[in-house]
């Protein structure tokens, strides 16, 4: 059964419910938003009230679902307890419009929602169904794909209203690799974007929704922490395993040609536990079970803010622990928004990372970007944040002189839209006025991945005589000692 609140916001109620003009909803994302809780959870409800006041999402638009408080459930309980009563309240609130030639069943016209927030407490994760047979609507599909219909719950919302679905086998996602703002494109109305506000913790889920729109104001500003396999595409490498390094090292190129500074690590282990990650606003990296190396040092933190994803089959296999996995941990360690998979999802379809990464900096929102960057629905991918985040929001605004001194700000005024390798002059000048060893860090680091190893040297050690933080110079240290055993091994750099 679903609730909706009305509480005593009548009038508020009404207004929800009718038509919101498409302009207002391409102004105003919140106005295309719906926010479901587990109304067997009093924590998930209070969140989900938090949630609506700090975004400003009408009483309405808050539904309550009539659903286990496990993380996974059955298929027959995700269609009895969200499905079909999530489709009867789309409906009879008038949020979705159906046909009216006598079309069976009949398909949705017109939307006024399309945002999802999913709060702590409505079931994670759809189990298997072994009497449902193959999927026949994707002809030349695995049939290892189209055999399976488990799934995460935020997926199958995302499919629910589309005139395809089926809960066996993937859907293909139609806003795959798109660019156009989701109030603004012509993509089918049953399309949804749920997102999920859920951590080991509700405090954690109310730090993530204060840190997200704290973030939207100040800017998300810090280092960028990429960390590949050091896969190349040889005779003996999996050439689906190649893609997914591929992401990675696109990832870091984006971000450099965007302004932001960045430690790439290409070697084929994870980070180790005693590399010092400082002001860590982005993290990309891959592929462990278990969160390790530097984040389980016990002062770690991510700045306010952060995104961080680790690509693994089942990151978000549970997100109600801080021990298991990594978008729990990641979330406890002060990040504000994820992407995982709930079951294996096969490569290709998880989340395209640098298409996410390239859409949250084209100030899309952060499920905008996710299902941009994902090639099927109906599957095992989740999305962890605010939904309507947008990390880099703030950034355009920081070209003002007006701004208030930022390192991290002239450091992307100098090199953004710009090859970071010809800013040689200016970082140091930087460097030199400001003290500040980041500017020649980030200059070393980027001319060490282009196989630039003198002048890499030159510039790390430049900027170690400007570390003020320990840790820093820990780092700059093992940068510097990494590329001096490069050079003596005498192993042929190949960049990417």
């Amino acid at each position: 059964m679903v609730y909706a609140f009305t509480f005593r916001l009548l009038v508020a109620a009404l207004l929800a419910a009718l038509c919101i003009p498409a302009a207002a909803l391409a102004s105003n994302p919140a106005a295309a938003t719906v926010v479901l809780f587990n109304s067997n959870d009093p924590e998930s409800r209070e969140l989900a009230l938090y949630y609506a006041a700090r975004r400003k999402i009408p009483i309405a638009r808050i539904v309550g679902l009539d659903c286990p408080t496990t993380e996974e459930i059955s298929r027959e309980e995700f269609n009895a307890r969200i499905a079909i009563p999530l489709k009867k309240q789309f409906v009879s609130a008038g949020w979705w419009r159906l046909s009216t030639d006598g079309s069976s069943p009949p398909t949705i016209t017109h939307t006024d929602i399309r945002f999802v927030a999913i709060m702590r407490g409505v079931p994670l994760k759809i189990a298997h169904d072994r009497l449902i047979g193959p999927a026949k609507h994707l002809p030349g599909m695995a049939r290892v794909v189209l055999g399976r219909n488990d799934a995460s719950v935020d997926s199958e919302i995302a499919a629910l209203g589309l005139p395809d679905f089926t809960p066996a086998g993937l859907v293909l996602n139609p806003y795959f690799g798109r660019f156009t703002p989701i109030l603004e494109d012509a993509m089918p109305p049953g399309l949804l974007l749920p997102c999920r506000l859920d951590a080991p913790s509700s405090a954690t889920v109310r730090r993530m929704i204060d840190d997200s729109i704290a973030t939207e104001e100040s800017g998300l500003w810090g280092w960028a922490y990429v960390d590949s396999r050091n896969l190349t595409r040889d005779a003996s490498a999996d050439a689906a395993y190649v893609e997914g390094d591929d992401w990675m090292r696109r990832i870091a190129a984006q971000l450099r040609q965007r302004g932001m500074p960045v430690i790439l690590d290409q070697s084929p282990d994870t980070l180790p536990q005693d590399f010092p990650v400082t002001d860590a606003a982005l993290y990309y990296g891959w592929y462990t079970p278990e969160a390790n190396g530097p984040f389980l040092q016990p002062d770690f933190r991510f700045r306010k803010g952060a995104v961080a994803v680790h690509l693994h089959s089942f990151s978000a296999g549970t997100l109600r622990t801080s021990s298991a996995h990594w978008c729990g941990p990641l979330l406890e360690l002060g990040a504000a928004a994820t992407l995982g998979n709930v079951y294996e999802p096969y490569l290709v379809f998880t989340s395209h990372l640098d298409i996410f990464q390239d859409r949250l900096m084209s100030n899309l929102t952060l499920a905008e970007a996710g299902y941009m960057s994902q090639r099927s629905i109906s599957w095992a991918g989740v999305i962890v944040g605010d939904p309507l985040y947008r990390p880099f929001a703030a950034w355009d605004r920081f070209f003002s002189p007006s701004a208030a001194p930022n390192p991290w700000r002239e450091f992307r005024q100098i090199t953004a839209n710009s090859n970071l390798l010809n800013a040689v002059v200016p970082l140091n000048e930087a460097a030199r006025r400001t003290g500040d060893s980041m500017f020649l860090e980030a200059l070393g680091a980027a001319q060490a991945d282009a196989g630039h190893d003198a002048a890499a040297l030159h510039s790390l050690h430049s900027a170690l005589a400007y570390a003020k933080n320990p840790a820093v110079a820990l780092r700059l240290r093992m940068e510097i000692a990494a590329i001096e055993n490069r050079i003596h091994s005498g192993k042929p750099f190949s960049p990417p």
